[in-house]
């Protein structure tokens, strides 16, 4: 046995129709904003980060540069003390040979004065090392002077002639003379190589030029530091406010399945309401009909008992035919099946 309301049915099948709406355009809404989200966002965010890259590889190529070039002059004047000093230690080699040449020099006027046996303290000996030192002070008239009684006396040597062993020993003074001046014009390098370094280094001290170097590199970097900052900023606010939309719309999204969950209570309610009326209209059709079947069922009750009274009585003492009780006992059998129907359409109605 069915129930139907029709009244109620319609508004229950209107309100579910505009719920099930509401539900595909707030769906159609998320999938906009995720396809807004994914094509846009996602590709900005791409080349948001291409730009970035972009700019500090720039930065750091030119940081490079600058330190690289300061350090390359660097290089440069490292390379120039290194030759400057490789040139002193040649000169001061080159310095040494001919120090070994003049004293072997020395040994060989020795050997020529032992060749001649002329004593150390000889006037012989004497006025060649006057001679001697006259050419020194030619040589370096500033570290040698001559006195008066040295002029005087070299004025007499000028006037004779020289032993042969006085020439002997000058040619050798004149070989030894030749690598003394080569020897104080080495001197005279190396000063000036050395203080060309020394110069070289305070200038070095002074400019800091690789310190400058890397200051203006830190300068740069900081600087694109700075303006990639400025763009992840514009893109974190950027990115701020889309996901604020975002926020907005499932708040709204919230709030229309909040009040789509009410809509839904509110027709539970009803059905409710509606399925309560139903039980209750039932449960008066179904007294009312049990009092039916009690009275139905009482006067077939009373009509049975009178029949069969009548057939125990036979009719008051009259004979009663075959066909009489025949058609007695059809009467008695009818009743009984309308007994059974009341009681069936009882369950029925309960059902």
């Amino acid at each position: 046995m069915q129930i139907r309301a029709n009244v109620n049915d319609n508004q229950v099948i209107c309100v579910s129709n505009a719920a099930r709406e509401r539900a595909a355009q707030r769906e159609g809404r998320r999938a906009l904003n995720n396809q807004r989200k994914t094509s846009i966002y996602a590709g900005d965010l791409g080349m948001q980060n291409d730009v970035v890259t972009q700019r500090m590889q720039r930065a750091r190529k030119k940081a490079l540069k600058m330190i690289g070039d300061a350090w390359k002059g660097d290089q440069c004047i490292d390379q120039s003390i290194v030759d400057m000093k490789d040139k002193v230690a040649m000169l001061h080699g080159e310095k040494k040979e001919n120090l070994d040449i003049i004293a072997e020099g020395d040994a060989q006027k020795e050997k020529v004065r032992q060749e001649y046996g002329v004593s150390m303290d000889s006037q012989e000996q004497k006025d060649l090392e006057l001679l001697e030192k006259r050419s020194d002070a030619q040589c370096n008239p500033l570290e040698v002077h001559l006195t008066k009684e040295e002029e005087e006396r070299l004025a007499q040597l000028d006037e004779q002639p020289l032993t042969e062993y006085q020439e002997r020993c000058l040619r050798i003074d004149r070989y030894q003379r030749t690598y003394e001046i080569r020897n104080d014009q080495i001197d005279s390098q190396v000063r000036g190589y050395n203080a060309s370094i020394r110069s070289i280094k305070i200038e070095r001290l002074k400019h800091h030029e690789m310190v400058k170097a890397q200051k203006k590199a830190d300068a740069v970097m900081e600087a694109a530091g700075k303006d990639v900052l400025g763009l992840l900023v514009d893109e974190g606010k950027d990115h701020v406010e889309e996901e604020l939309e975002e926020k907005i719309e499932e708040a709204k999204d919230k709030a229309e399945e909040k009040a789509e969950e009410e809509e839904k209570i509110e027709e539970r309610k009803e059905e409710q309401e509606v399925l309560e009326e139903r039980i209750d209209e039932a449960h008066e059709n179904s007294e009312e009909r049990e009092a039916q079947r009690r009275e139905a069922e009482e006067r077939a009750r009373e009509g049975s008992d009178l029949l069969e009274a009548m057939m125990d009585a036979g009719m008051g003492g009259v004979s009663v035919t075959s066909d009489v009780q025949s058609d007695i006992k059809d009467m008695l059998h009818k009743m009984k099946l309308l007994e059974e129907d009341i009681k069936g359409s009882m369950v029925d109605d309960l059902l």
